[in-house]
């Protein structure tokens, strides 16, 4: 569809162009010319490109609404959500006739000096906005912005006055003359203008360059270009030298042969690589560097002898310095593999082509962008290099947090990020605050953690991100969602970030775990409902301990760090996690000369915690439980849990509470674990959940299997508890909660509900009821601790 409607025919931007402001300007805005209703925008999409994009963005944006409705808990989702949330817009009685349109031309200034000559972008902003909307209907305001970009085709000279100083169109070809000024303009922008802040660094390792590079050299015909691989120490030792090198971070891809250097092979590399001899990714990545006017490329493929086990555990724990160290990393996102390359020819998107004005010497195109939340226009904001086949690969991952600066081809467009600056081809700019592993090292080992956190009467709601360790785990939940060929490199490619964050902070490392962020880092468990786990143990070749996230294949989640926002937001003032377990000695024996990579066989972690032992494992109830014995919000349960796990308490004092099995959910890692094993729970954590006249008592903690070697307490994990205490809803402990906590009936929807426990009366009243610390012991509190070691 290429046409446009009379209405949007008439719209004519080449108005829009003069003296750039400082400030966010309303150029123009003409709802009367311009459609009335959303069901009218939706008839002419039929046959009109620009109201297809409109109502395309319109669809867009609606979704962000939800999402944003459902972060902010303005409803249950599972109780009083709105009829129409999932219904389309045009369903949608407030959108489609009950709403305001708008049609604004907005000019913005750009958020950073990235080498361009334009100093602000043009946009169309198409706003559907009920006139009437309820608090909790979720009927905010749709938003669509199309950039207004020129047209490849109408490109002008530098100095011709009548040229428009706008954003341009992204060209198929990131080989253009256009699409390599820009990489260029980046590249020479953050060199001249960002100082020390973006120059190479020793950021964790130990040598100025690697061992090896590539030299790309071209003859003077400039149609011949050879690649050799020459030892480092050769042109170090002479300063003259200009030894800039640039990091290539490529998908190897799957199955086949790869193009290697090997310890066969290794004469031949330094004798020269023609370039049609290299994969694609890496003859790309060649030319790149070549227009770029650099002289130096590393590739770890080629770099390092790879049949070699001394060199490649050797370079590998370099990493950090390798990539840190780097002139420029460049990253082949849209490359699957080596064999495919990353500079073939990108699909346009999404664009609509607009007639030139009357007497106007250039034609201009609006090109429909995601919806605000969704766009490289907040360093805290989404990263538009996760669909990019290079955030699929696990090697990848670090080779993401380390760089100073680094040029990214991706399938639609290029990308740029640095110390100071994160851009896209197409104009979006965004001031950084510091690179990824800047942002990284902030979270990490700093006081605020968890269980002490600093209290704001400005917000109920903290970001995760905030508390000690948070970025840290949030990356392993990224990392073990990626691919990875070795299940054996689950370390060693962490090897380099774990490396660098342990140089900033100090902090020491346990196998993917950090001694300062333990418990937060033991809670982790399968990322989504139904997983089956695979334990590498099983294939043969030690990899982790069984404490370790790094002991099993799949994604993990750490949910001790989203329990506040996922399953009761709103409780986040109200009390903090508290420890029930202390580390009391480890061993991490390291395999290789990487003090971050492999381990030995027999790495152990010992501490100091309650353990209890598990009496049956059953299946969760399909109905939530709820609270008995008092009146509140109980929090959501976890989304992975799938098994009740019935614990025996040992003798104690006798009092209200004394129980002698209590209930919890969790679940495995892997396969169940056969019946006849002997199993225990170990609890590391725990939250008191605040209700209207007590609490709740939730719990995190493992599920141990005690092995066979003739020791009492030597134990493997083997799954998690997440979740409230439960008990029968035709216990004893129920029926004293009826007669002596509340007078009604509890709800017993369900075998198990969760045992509310409440504060203590003082003269005929309830005590200080917003104060947790003020709450009775539960039952579990005084539980004596046991010294245990897990392997």
């Amino acid at each position: 569809m290429s046409g446009l409607c009379q209405l949007c025919e008439k719209l004519d931007f080449h108005d829009a162009f003069g003296q750039a402001r400082e400030e966010e300007e309303e150029l123009s805005s003409e709802p009367s010319r311009w459609h009335a209703q959303l069901s009218l925008v939706q008839k002419s999409a039929a046959t009109c490109a620009l109201c297809a994009l409109v109502m395309k963005g319109w669809r867009q944006s609606r979704e962000t609404v939800v999402e944003n409705s459902l972060s902010e808990c303005m409803f249950d989702p599972q109780e009083n959500s709105p009829a129409d949330l999932n219904e389309s817009v045009t369903n949608i009685e407030a959108y489609s006739h009950g709403a305001r349109l708008s049609l604004e031309v907005v000019r913005r200034p750009r958020m950073v000096d990235d080498g361009r000559r334009n100093r602000h972008s043009l946009f169309l902003r198409a706003e559907c906005a009920p006139r009437v909307r309820g608090s909790w209907e979720a009927h905010d305001p749709l938003v669509t912005e199309l950039r207004i970009v020129r047209e490849p085709s109408s490109m002008l000279p530098d100095d011709d006055i009548s040229s428009p100083v706008v954003d341009e169109l992204v060209l198929s070809n990131p080989l253009s003359q256009n699409s390599l000024a820009v990489a260029r303009g980046w590249l020479e922008t953050c060199v001249k203008h960002h100082g020390s802040t973006c120059s190479p660094s020793g950021g964790g390792g130990r040598r100025r360059t690697p061992s090896r590079l590539l030299e790309v050299v071209t003859q003077s015909a400039g149609n011949n270009t050879r690649v050799y691989l020459r030892e480092a120490a050769r042109f170090t030792q002479n300063n003259a030298v200009d030894t800039r090198y640039v990091a290539l971070s490529h998908c190897w891809g799957w199955g086949g042969t790869p193009f290697t250097t090997t310890t066969r092979t290794l004469k031949r590399r330094m004798d020269g690589i023609e370039m049609d001899e290299l994969p694609q990714t890496l003859r790309d990545a060649v030319v790149v560097v070549s227009k770029l006017g650099l002289r130096y490329l590393w590739i770890d493929s080629l770099c390092i002898v790879q049949d070699d086990a001394h060199d490649w555990y050797a370079e590998s724990a370099e990493m950090a310095g390798i990539y840190r160290n780097a002139h420029l990393v460049l990253g082949a996102a849209a490359g699957p593999s080596d064999a495919v390359g990353f500079l073939g020819n990108r699909q346009v998107l999404d664009v609509v082509q607009l007639p030139a004005g009357n007497g106007k010497p250039f034609s201009l195109a609006l090109q429909l962008l995601p919806p605000q939340g969704r766009r490289w226009t907040d360093p805290e904001g989404p990263d538009s290099l996760l669909g990019e086949p290079l955030s699929a690969r696990a090697w990848c991952l670090q080779e993401r947090y380390l760089p100073t600066r680094a040029l990214y081809y991706g399938t639609g467009q290029a990308f740029w990020e640095c110390e100071k600056m994160r851009v896209s081809e197409d104009g979006d700019a965004v001031a950084q605050r510091g690179s990824h592993l800047k942002r990284l090292c902030k979270t990490s080992n700093i006081s605020q953690s968890v269980f002490a956190r600093a209290r704001s009467s400005q917000s109920t709601s903290r970001s995760p991100s905030q508390v000690s360790w948070a970025g840290w785990y949030g990356m392993v939940e990224d990392y073990t969602a990626r691919g990875i060929t070795k299940h054996t490199d689950r370390l060693p490619a962490l090897s380099g970030l774990a490396q660098s964050v342990a140089g900033a902070t100090g902090a020491e490392y346990l196998a993917g775990l950090w001694k300062s962020g333990l418990l937060e880092g033991l809670v982790w468990c399968r990322a989504q409902p139904g997983q089956i786990m695979g334990d590498t143990l099983a294939v043969g070749e030690y990899v982790a301990p069984s404490w370790s996230w790094a002991s099993v294949t799949g994604p993990v989640q750490f949910p001790i760090y989203t329990w506040y926002d996922t399953r009761a937001r709103w409780k986040s003032m109200l009390s903090d996690f508290e420890s029930l377990a202390e580390h009391v000695s480890h061993s991490t024996d390291k395999k290789d000369l990487d003090p971050y990579g492999r381990l030995q066989s027999g790495s152990y972690l010992r501490i100091r915690a309650p353990l209890l032992p598990v009496v049956a494992v059953l299946p969760r109830q399909a109905n939530p439980p709820v609270i008995m014995g008092l009146f509140g919000q109980e929090p959501l349960r976890s989304a992975v849990a799938d098994k009740t796990v019935e614990l025996r308490i040992g003798g104690g004092r006798r009092s209200a509470f004394s129980a002698k099995q209590i209930w919890i959910e969790g679940g495995f890692d892997g396969a169940e674990v056969a019946g006849t094993r002997e199993l225990y729970v170990v609890f590391l954590t725990r939250l008191p959940h605040v209700l209207d006249h007590g609490w709740a008592e939730h719990r995190f903690g493992l599920i141990v299997e005690r092995l066979e070697n003739g020791q009492e307490n030597h134990y493997r994990r083997v799954g998690f508890v997440d979740g409230c205490i439960l008990g029968q809803t035709h216990s004893s402990l129920v029926r004293w909660a009826m007669k002596h906590v509340q007078q009604q009936d509890p709800d017993t929807s369900g075998n198990f509900g969760i045992v509310g426990y409440r504060r203590p009366y003082k003269n005929g009243d309830v005590d200080d009821e917003e104060r947790p610390n003020n709450l009775v012991s539960d039952p579990l509190h005084d539980l004596a601790k046991v010294e245990i070691t897990m392997f």
